[in-house]
């Protein structure tokens, strides 16, 4: 079961944009579509969107306009009715069946939010850039909190929650900036509404490239988390262990042992209790998956 939500984007440029630069824009801007569905989930709780497709309907050479269409899936009608069900709650369904807006609100502030995070993380703005940045993405915030009838600070909040990786979205951010850079009056607006729009200003704040990051990390502690043991190697402690964490997930996780803890202590046990710290690292759909368990201790 899907839903399917009309996106129209306009570049006012005046004067021509290589193809390369267009073709990179539209490339960039299905990556940032890709994370609405975690947005949404935030919005909506209780909704699951198995997966998100993104197709062009028509693109125009006069300035650039595109017009992608984007759809939801849900992966079963049950799955799709209880998010009309939380929706029609919310704001009422003929604002996401037949008005586009809220899905253009989240895009711009995924834009905005993660080149203004970016800017700040790398200090490569002046102040006056990220001043103009959050200007532009508050202004969106309000009107995306406002259709959701709830306080800028919660919507900012459960976008900005949503996003796993803000410095690789910065990248993809940037690229769809970057044909309006073309232009020193160009704005970018989302289905003919002024105030959905990057403006001018925002557009010449935003860096013409953004570095690929690396993947980044993010560490969590955890006590007294159940563990089973699926590898083992007395002649190690850093490698051939592994690991299955039910809490997190069923994949196996390398494993690797504090000096203090002793590998014959494992050895027998195929589940035990420990504090551990957990690694986790983005994957390609932006997801933080678990890549190493550090056992500090084992709990008996």
């Amino acid at each position: 079961m899907e839903l399917t939500v009309s996106q129209q984007i306009y570049y006012s440029n005046k004067k021509l944009v290589p193809i390369k630069e267009v073709a990179e824009s539209l490339l960039s801007l299905e990556e940032v579509i890709r994370h609405s569905p975690k947005v949404l989930e935030s919005l909506f709780p209780g909704t699951k969107v198995q997966a998100v497709d993104i197709f062009i309907k028509e693109l125009r050479s006069d300035s650039i306009w595109e017009d992608v269409v984007v759809k939801f899936l849900f992966g079963s009608q049950e799955n799709l009715d209880q998010f009309i069900s939380h929706a029609r709650k919310r704001m009422g369904m003929d604002k996401i069946m037949s008005n586009p807006q809220l899905l253009s609100a989240i895009i711009l502030v995924l834009i905005l939010s993660s080149v203004a995070y970016y800017l700040g993380r790398e200090q490569s703005a002046t102040p006056e850039q990220q001043a103009t940045i959050e200007a532009n993405n508050n202004t969106i915030i309000n009107i995306g909190a406002g259709m959701m009838e709830m306080s800028a600070e919660e919507f900012k909040a459960l976008v900005d929650g949503a996003i796993a990786n803000k410095a690789k979205l910065a990248k993809y951010a940037a690229r769809v900036v970057k044909p309006a850079k073309n232009d020193p009056g160009a704005s970018i607006t989302f289905n003919g509404n002024e105030e959905l729009r990057i403006t001018p200003e925002t557009v010449k704040a935003i860096p013409d490239i953004v570095s690929d990051p690396e993947n980044e990390e993010f560490v969590q502690d955890f006590e007294k988390i159940s563990m089973e043991l699926r590898a083992t190697d007395l002649d190690s402690t850093k490698r051939g262990w592994a690991v299955v964490v039910p809490a997190i997930g069923k994949e196996r996780i390398k494993l690797q042992l504090d000096p203090g803890v002793s590998p014959e202590r494992l050895y027998e046990k195929r589940k035990f209790k420990g504090n551990a710290t957990i690694i986790f690292q983005s994957d390609r759909k932006h997801n933080m998956v678990p890549k190493l368990v550090f056992l500090r201790e084992i709990i008996e």
